[in-house]
Formats: C-alpha cells, sequence, structure tokens
C-alpha cells in the first residue's frame, strides 16, 4: 500500500525489497561502527534513539502539511 494513499487506520506495511535494502544498509553502518570502536548495545540504542526521532520529525511534517492544506482550503 503506498503511504499517500493510506488512512490513518491502516498500518503501513514496506514493500519487503524497500526493507531488505534499509536493513542491509543498516548492518552495513553497524558493522563500520563496530570496526571504528563502537560496541553493540550502544549502536543500538542509539539506532534505536535516532529511528524514534526521525518517525517524530515525519509525524511533525506531517501534520504540517495537513495543516497548511487545511489552512488553504479555508481560505479558498
Amino acid at each position: 500500500m503506498d503511504m499517500r494513499t493510506q488512512t490513518p487506520d491502516e498500518p503501513y506495511e514496506p514493500p519487503p525489497a524497500h526493507r531488505f535494502r534499509v536493513e542491509a544498509a543498516m548492518l552495513e553502518m553497524i558493522e563500520r561502527l563496530q570496526q571504528e570502536g563502537l560496541g553493540r548495545r550502544e549502536i543500538a540504542l542509539i539506532l534505536a534513539d535516532a529511528a524514534d526521532e526521525y518517525v517524530i520529525i515525519l509525524a511533525n511534517m506531517t501534520a504540517e502539511t495537513k495543516s497548511d492544506q487545511q489552512s488553504c482550503q479555508q481560505h479558498q
């Protein structure tokens, strides 16, 4: 399902090929960070925090876009 046509009640499930690409890139990054001396737990916690922050940023962007669209509709 495309995120643009998704209703708020429908969970988003990314295409398997996209998920594979993101996970592969993440594993490469984790390996590189371990080679640079970071520990597995540290990397995992930081990645989890960063992912949470990214989701919040996207949610805020979506809310701002909807607010802008509603504002434009009210002025028409």
